[in-house]
């Protein structure tokens, strides 16, 4: 076999390769049954008397109902750590990125408790 003739083979191989790669790796996840599904609304917030705004509960803030399982917090908690993981904003300045911070901290700290209440260890 001539040097071309490895080349050839070794680029059709790469490209093939590269092509079911691309047609397996960029298929859409499945999404889990809608019923399994969190709702992504903003959590609604009570006013205290005095017009303060109250702590969101753990259920409010991974936006899933107060007897979720295990597996729609866990999916709630991933849904919303890849939006407001700081590192997604961190080009976007140091404002941001602060926000995120106080955010990430916020839905990990629901996420622990949630957990913590259906006996399962994080």
């Amino acid at each position: 076999m001539s040097t071309t003739e490895i080349l050839i083979t070794l680029a059709g191989l790469y490209f093939g390769y590269w092509i079911v790669s691309k047609l397996i790796m960029d298929k859409p996840k499945a999404q889990p049954a809608p019923e399994a599904q969190p709702e992504l609304d903003p959590p609604p917030f009570d006013q205290t008397p005095a017009g303060a705004m109250r702590e969101p509960s753990w259920n409010e803030i991974l936006n899933v109902g107060a007897d979720a399982t295990a597996a729609e917090i866990k999916y709630s908690y991933r849904t919303l750590m890849s939006q407001y993981h700081p590192d997604k904003v961190a080009t976007l300045g140091d404002e941001l990125k602060t926000v995120a911070e106080r955010k990430s901290k916020q839905i990990n700290a629901a996420y622990e408790q949630g957990m913590r209440l259906r006996g399962e260890h994080t």
